[in-house]
């Protein structure tokens, strides 16, 4: 019995992740069907256009799991602006340090498949970009993979284990090794602080940073000059606050749990 109990705390766990893979296949095979060329030309829409389905989808069966009971009170405890700043730094860190590290180990050359990728999300307009990249994905990924897979992975494993797993799933989700590698350590980071504060609002705002902070990387600064010794600086500079921020957020939960 309870083996079967825990296959359907796992499939319950998945299925909406397959939900949204469902719906953006629909989208995109709708479009293409009217306009290949405009398939093409606004491929990221789709994304964004299968988020907005999905979203309410998610919430209510967040609503249903009993993940959304509490979110008001932890809502009210937890906003103010040294933890707001403390989510920023810690995700525009995350986000430039594993970019930079990736660079600079060579995995871009020894892992491929990634080039097709980013020409598909970055060969949109800023505002396609900001729509879906920004504010779309990082909402229906962090109710996906945090709120619902995480939430339902505790019911089977302690909460270390239960973090690993949704950040391997969340890994294995974007589909080749380089993004595995940088959505793997980034969803670490992100469980992490959705168990610290307690609020799903917390991922979803860490999310949103990071994404924008790339999104500008690529799309609107000159960052030409970061490369060589630069670039080792630049990294360590990044990850060193990084992980001050880490450290920030960490005593908040030794504080949080001492009470």
């Amino acid at each position: 019995m309870k083996e079967k109990s825990n296959i359907r705390i796992l499939i319950h766990s998945v299925y909406m992740i397959l939900f949204y893979s469902l719906v953006g296949i629909c989208v995109s095979t709708a479009v293409s069907y009217y306009s290949v060329e405009m398939y093409q030309k606004h491929y990221i829409l789709c994304t964004f256009f299968a988020a907005l389905i999905t979203i309410p989808f998610c919430l209510r069966q967040m609503k249903c799991d009993g993940f959304l009971a509490r979110e008001r009170q932890f809502l009210r405890e937890n906003v103010s602006v040294s933890n707001f700043l403390a989510i920023v730094i810690l995700s525009i860190s995350a986000c430039v340090a594993l970019n930079y590290w990736i660079k600079m180990l060579g995995l871009m050359e020894l892992f491929h498949g990634y080039d097709r990728v980013e020409k598909l999300i970055y060969g949109n307009s800023l505002l396609e970009e900001f729509l879906a990249v920004v504010l779309a994905a990082p909402i229906v990924e962090e109710l996906l993979f945090r709120g619902l897979v995480f939430g339902n992975f505790k019911k089977l494993w302690n909460c270390r284990g239960a973090m690993l797993a949704s950040a391997l799933l969340f890994g294995l989700y974007h589909g080749n090794m380089l993004q595995f590698i940088y959505a793997f350590s980034i969803g670490l980071l992100l469980v992490y602080v959705y168990e610290v504060f307690g609020t799903i609002c917390a991922p979803i705002l860490s999310h949103i940073v990071a994404n924008g902070a790339s999104v500008l990387m690529t799309e609107c600064l000159d960052m030409s000059w970061v490369k060589g010794g630069r670039m080792l600086l630049f990294t360590l500079a990044f990850t060193l606050t990084g992980m001050l921020s880490l450290v920030w957020i960490a005593r908040k939960k030794k504080r949080k749990l001492d009470k």
